[in-house]
């Protein structure tokens, strides 16, 4: 029994060293990218700079352009005086990049230049991360405005561009089909529809957000695309959506908008123009209206990554750009009148 003891006693600092040894090398690894200080944040509204200054990335297509200060990344406004814009304005929401690769400022750049590769159509790009990880719901003062603070700036851009385009994966997915109403083109590889659908442990030490937030986001995506779909925005505006057929996540996700699985939910067909599996040779892909879901058979919730993957990214890309015909006479052009589409449900696994 006393051996026991004096066993305990020579085991517990042991055991207590290391596991102490395991979180600062965990913390050590992930402060660079921004995980720790970006939980610490959400949960206590603490503004760090070294994230802040990552929030907002502003890269306009003429290098020479010095109109726009880099240290304004905090509260990024136009300089309505600026004289070299391009006529098309990428907008890119960085999907949950401090708890993966670290911080990517500039999320979709290489893939957006390799679309607009040998074509006459030069675009400024506006690239989003989001500091706390809450599905930018948080606005640069860490109340719970995101929402209203990005479809804001949005709607200012629009007015000095004659091309918007959003696009994001998972994280920043939701938020472009929040925004979509306000775009020319909007893509969305993986959006998280609904948080709660993630579970409570991946909502808090993943993407937090609370039950009440998670409402916010449901409700947001649910009329954005009722908008879309019955065409009642200012202008013609098309929002695709890309999931993988076979993850059980996305499938969750998916549900909610076109019906089936567990709960045999209800299709929202006000809010559907089409639901087909993935077809790039689909006239529906370069459609410039309607809200248009596609279905990849993958199982990978990281989509974007897995068709980069396979060379099927930048095709893709080019067929809902047009990026090929997409110069400077067509961009001013007057975009095609809505064309109703009858929605047709594709079988996904339960």
């Amino acid at each position: 029994m006393i051996q026991c003891k004096w066993l305990l006693f020579l085991i517990a600092p042991v055991v207590i060293t290391s596991i102490l040894t395991l979180l600062y090398i965990f913390i050590k690894r992930n402060n660079g990218n921004g995980y720790c200080l970006s939980k610490l944040s959400a949960f206590t509204r603490i503004r760090f700079d070294s994230l802040e200054e990552k929030r907002q990335t502003y890269c306009p297509a003429n290098n020479k352009c010095q109109c726009h200060p880099k240290g304004s990344a905090t509260h990024i406004e136009p300089n309505l005086l600026c004289k070299h814009r391009s006529p098309t304005l990428c907008i890119s929401f960085a999907g949950a990049a401090m708890m993966v690769y670290g911080v990517r400022t500039t999320e979709w750049r290489g893939s957006m230049k390799e679309v607009h590769h040998d074509t006459n159509d030069e675009f400024d790009a506006l690239f989003f991360t989001d500091p706390a990880q809450c599905f930018y719901l948080q606005d640069p003062n860490y109340q719970w405005q995101g929402l209203t603070y990005y479809r804001d700036l949005i709607k200012l851009y629009s007015t000095l561009y004659q091309r918007i385009i959003l696009i994001g994966a998972s994280l920043g997915g939701s938020m472009v089909c929040m925004c979509a109403d306000l775009a020319t083109l909007s893509i969305a590889f993986n959006p998280i529809v609904d948080p709660v659908l993630l579970g409570l442990p991946w909502r808090f030490m993943g993407a937090y957000c609370p039950v009440r937030q998670a409402e916010v986001v449901r409700n947001q995506v649910h009329n954005t695309m009722e908008k879309i779909n019955t065409n009642k925005t200012s202008h013609n505006c098309a929002l695709h959506i890309h999931w993988s057929q076979l993850s059980k996540s996305d499938q969750r996700q998916a549900h909610q908008i076109v019906g089936g699985g567990k709960h045999n939910k209800p299709k929202q067909t006000e809010c559907l123009t089409s639901v087909l599996d993935f077809d790039i040779n689909d006239a529906n892909m370069n459609s410039r209206s309607g809200v248009h879901i596609w279905f990849h058979k993958y199982k990978e919730h990281a989509l974007a990554l897995a068709l980069k993957r396979t060379h099927q990214l930048i095709p893709l890309l080019r067929r809902h750009t047009g990026a090929t015909s997409l110069g400077l006479n067509t961009i001013s052009h007057k975009l095609d009148e809505k064309q109703p589409q009858d929605s047709v449900i594709i079988n996904m696994p339960s």
